[in-house]
């Protein structure tokens, strides 16, 4: 990894730490200067693909931390939040080239996918005896499931899987190799739950991360991880508050 590489995690890992600890404008201001830092490695024309991968993780907190206190927020909310990080994703995936088996969309191994569902109950039952979190829908019923569940696909889980598996661990994997790669796009990801302030919910995040990496590196199928993580949120968020 080139010394100007190692900035942007180490910025990230500071601004996660303040947040951690309640420094909220602290936290935003760090990753603002991320992102500044980024932008000057763009305009030096220098290797920016991992740079570029890790400008989305910045971008990434400074739009959730706009969002309402998080158990008080709609569905709709994570929709239209999320929603503006495809811009930015499409952006990178555009500028580097990528094209979408690259990325992982792919049915190749469809048959492993309810082996992610079963993956993504199993990490919701474990993390919900962390956070016990309160319920992202009204009311327990067929619709309200079905409201998160799209939410939790087509924007949460695939925003999220994109930049932390598609795109930042693959770069990270070509500058550090694999086992360093995944090991360091688990822990960001870990990082990005520090708004819970809760140790636990970061070291399993991170465990989590590491799990879905794994999976990706083995199958390269996003929908794969896609799948294991909106179910995780789904059961998470949807399912055992009400039981």
């Amino acid at each position: 990894m080139k010394k100007y590489e190692s900035v942007p995690i180490i910025l990230i890992f500071i601004a996660e730490a303040l947040l951690f600890s309640g420094y909220k404008t602290g936290s935003i201001a760090v990753h603002s200067l991320n992102i500044l830092f980024i932008i000057s490695i763009v305009i030096l024309k220098k290797d920016i693909k991992l740079v570029q991968a890790l400008s989305l993780v910045s971008l990434f907190r400074i739009i959730s931390t706009s969002m309402p206190v998080f158990f008080s927020l709609t569905i709709y909310w994570f929709a239209s939040l999320y929603g503006i990080m495809f811009f930015s994703i499409a952006l990178i995936i555009k500028d580097q080239g990528l094209r979408p088996k690259d990325i992982g969309i792919t049915l190749k191994g469809s048959w492993l996918w309810p082996f992610a569902v079963l993956l993504g109950a199993g990490l919701a039952l474990i993390e919900y005896r962390i956070l016990v979190p309160g319920a992202l829908i009204p009311g327990f019923t067929a619709i309200d499931i079905l409201e998160l569940g799209l939410v939790m696909f087509f924007f949460v889980g695939l925003v999220e899987e994109l930049i932390f598996r598609s795109v930042l661990q693959q770069r990270l994997e070509e500058s550090i190799g694999m086992t360093n790669g995944l090991l360091v796009a688990g822990v960001i990801f870990g990082l990005m739950h520090s708004g819970f302030s809760n140790y636990y919910e970061i070291l399993f995040a991170s465990f989590a991360g590491f799990v879905l990496g794994f999976c990706f590196q083995r199958t390269r199928s996003l929908p794969f991880v896609v799948i294991a993580h909106s179910v995780n949120n789904i059961i998470l968020f949807g399912i055992l508050p009400f039981l």
